[in-house]
């Protein structure tokens, strides 16, 4: 499996036994940064005995442990209901295991009540606790939480894109040239140019991921010092842009993303993208 330089980084800490109560990780990838994780929890929680480690790793990987919780959104949030159970379960000592885990995803998704709940959860840290928050913008989280979390980067290089028929990444080579040249003229192209393009929410679909895979691409040229696909040299002028420009723009898109299983009005799916990134 994959792993990147934040699981490194906590590997390094438990070797030294230095191990913070608390870490907010920065990731382009939950889901893969999750499974990273939990290989991580099951190294540190391993005994002498092989056979109760084979045992302790299945648990954890099935997220069948008492001692481990893996907290998602309930909805748009996580809920002040999800972090006093939390509490509740974390009264009594480690399972199975020699730490109580605890694993937020999409930890910006804490509302104000639940994230003051959870900031009474970390001011007053126990030695057998670990907790993680995830997130794909560490910005995006509140200040008085982030403030106790050490905070860890873990970026992936992706190994695969998703297929998209060619004429779709060309379309959008042209708008991305367009956004980035003629910044007064954006949403009028949208409106002359584009939305007579797309009809339905595969194609949809197509336009707006072609436009993340180019921003992804410049972000790992910066990241992962790779060559730019001869497909985007085009867009070279770029590549005076830092790693940040990119990583926000990929931010934009991946909401706008997952805004399309909720709402497919592609007028205000293109207006957004261009009023709410620049």
């Amino acid at each position: 499996m994959q792993e990147s330089g934040g699981m490194q980084e906590l590997k390094k800490q438990y070797h030294e036994n230095r191990l913070s109560h608390a870490f907010l990780i920065e990731t382009n990838n939950q889901e893969l940064c999750l499974k990273n994780l939990l290989d991580f929890l099951s190294y540190i929680n391993k005994t002498g005995n092989e056979a109760e480690n084979e045992k302790l790793n299945s648990l954890i990987l099935n997220d069948s442990i008492p001692s481990l919780k893996i907290i998602r959104p309930d909805g748009q949030n996580i809920k002040k209901e999800q972090i006093l159970e939390l509490k509740h379960f974390f009264q009594t000592k480690p399972t199975f295991s020699r730490y109580n885990m605890y694993i937020l995803l999409n930890s910006e998704s804490l509302n104000s009540s639940s994230a003051n709940t959870m900031l009474k959860f970390l001011e007053e840290p126990e030695d057998n606790i670990l907790g993680f928050f995830i997130t794909n913008n560490r910005e995006n989280i509140i200040h008085t939480i982030k403030s106790r979390c050490q905070i860890l980067i873990d970026y992936y290089e992706e190994s695969s894109k998703s297929i998209i028929p060619m004429v779709w990444q060309t379309l959008a080579v042209n708008y991305v040239k367009e956004y980035e040249t003629i910044h007064d003229e954006t949403l009028l192209y949208n409106k002359d140019v584009i939305l007579p393009l797309l009809h339905d929410k595969k194609e949809c679909f197509y336009f707006f991921e072609s436009i993340f895979q180019i921003y992804q691409a410049f972000f790992q040229c910066k990241i992962f010092s790779k060559s730019l696909s001869s497909q985007y040299e085009s867009l070279n002028f770029l590549m005076k842009k830092d790693a940040k420009y990119f990583f926000l723009q990929m931010n934009y898109l991946a909401k706008l993303l997952d805004d399309m299983n909720y709402n497919l009005n592609t007028t205000l799916l293109l207006d957004r993208f261009v009023l709410e990134s620049r």
